[in-house]
């Protein structure tokens, strides 16, 4: 066979020269499509199940304040996971924010005021802090 019947030549793998890829033309001319952009990714969907409106004893409130309100209400009753995840969320939106330092004094039993008093201010005096400029304690 020549060089030049090769190029005529048609079976597999050999379409007619007609139909071949042509050099530096793309086979897809309009290119991909655009994307369409799905409202199912988690962050739209958060926004828009929290965004629903529902009655609640008659005033409309979004489902993400019943949300908070629910969690809220679980902490006052003494729910440990959700207060912490209720104080994280205000410490996140600043709201809240104390100016001074707190903490627990922990009584084994009853006892007079000034007793506790007393036995409140020995165990607190660890972390107070002093300023010696205006004679504060």
């Amino acid at each position: 066979m020549s060089d030049q019947g090769d190029d005529d030549e048609v079976g597999y793998g050999k379409p007619p020269k007609k139909y071949r890829f042509k050099k530096g033309v793309s086979g897809n001319p309009a290119g991909r499509p655009p994307k369409v952009p799905q409202d199912n990714d988690l962050k739209s969907i958060l926004e828009r199940v929290g965004n629903e409106v529902v009655e609640i004893n008659g005033r409309p409130v979004t489902l993400l304040e019943l949300n908070l309100m629910t969690m809220q209400r679980k902490a006052a009753k003494g729910d440990v996971p959700a207060s912490r995840h209720l104080a994280k969320l205000r410490a996140d939106a600043g709201v809240g924010k104390l100016d001074t330092l707190s903490g627990v004094l922990v009584v084994p039993g009853k006892m007079p005021l000034e007793q506790w008093s007393a036995a409140a201010a020995i165990q607190q005096s660890k972390y107070r802090v002093k300023n010696d400029d205006e004679g504060l304690e």
